[in-house]
């Protein structure tokens, strides 16, 4: 310990020993003035270019924002609808939106765009059958999805979306939706169903599939199947301590400060002196050891 706290004092000398001294206090002063001008005069530069930057970014944002949501109002129209109730989708490739009345956790809605219209009628199926292995469904109703008017493939746009409700503490950042397999009568989940994505500001599960028509239920994770948590298994937390040795390059650092000292000058003599005592307490380190 001893010979780390001399090591320790020996570096901080050598430190301020190594700086430039000014040659009086009116340098001093000069230099001071100076740096204080520069730093004053870049932050009040700094600060007027933010500023300019900020509000022509603000301005900008805003009117893209606005354009963007005149835009959205005029190609997208959303609609309520009652289960097993046929409701109208229009054409003109103009996005439909239909939401049902929301579930135990949430709420089942399809998305559609087209440039002909079609029809849409949605029913809940009561007794779904059971959840694929490793999953719980996330609603005790499952949805049979039918469509009139002509085919249900091939659409502009075709999704099945689930979102969370307000109050519910269901986590489906991890959910899967599931369409049924009549041949088996089992879910299916995984890509084969669609490319999912969850939207995690509106907490909603958004899939697009390649047919509406179908029989679909939301699966979460169940956590009896969950993986263990992070950190958990052989080696977790273990880690290697490393010590590092307080004298490693000091003699270097204690060099390199004496030769900038001149022959003769009190910072020369401080520095050999220093110089003495480090290698005094390393010997005596190594005849302990």
């Amino acid at each position: 310990m001893k010979f780390q706290a001399s090591l320790i004092l020996a570096i901080q000398v050598l430190s301020v020993a190594a700086l430039p001294h000014p040659k009086g206090p009116k340098e001093i002063v000069v230099a001071a003035s100076s740096t204080t001008v520069v730093a004053s005069a870049t932050a009040t530069s700094a600060v007027a270019s933010a500023t300019a930057t900020a509000g022509a970014g603000a301005g900008a944002g805003a009117g893209a924002g606005k354009e963007e949501e005149e835009e959205k109002d005029e190609n997208e129209v959303e609609q309520t609808a009652k289960f097993n109730t046929v409701v109208t989708l229009g054409g003109g490739d103009i996005k439909t939106d239909t939401l049902f009345p929301a579930g135990t956790n949430g709420i089942f809605e399809v998305e559609f765009q087209n440039p002909t219209a079609r029809q849409l009628r949605v029913t809940e199926n009561k007794t779904p059958t059971t959840a694929p292995p490793g999953f719980k469904a996330i609603e005790p109703v499952s949805y049979k999805v039918e469509m009139g008017g002509g085919s249900s493939k091939g659409l502009t746009l075709s999704k099945i979306d689930y979102i969370r409700n307000a109050d519910s503490t269901v986590d489906i950042s991890q959910a899967k939706l599931g369409k049924l397999c009549t041949e088996t009568n089992s879910f299916v989940i995984g890509d084969g169903i669609g490319e999912s994505e969850f939207e995690a500001d509106e907490n909603e599960l958004a899939t697009k599939v390649v047919d509406l028509v179908g029989e679909w239920a939301v699966f979460v994770p169940d956590g009896a199947a969950a993986a263990p948590a992070a950190g958990v298994g052989a080696g977790a937390g273990e880690k290697e301590e490393v010590v590092a040795d307080p004298a490693a390059g000091a003699g270097d650092a204690a060099g390199g400060v004496a030769a900038g000292c001149g022959p003769g000058t009190t910072c020369r003599t401080l520095v050999d002196g220093l110089l003495s005592l480090i290698d005094g307490a390393a010997s005596t380190q190594a005849a302990k050891a």
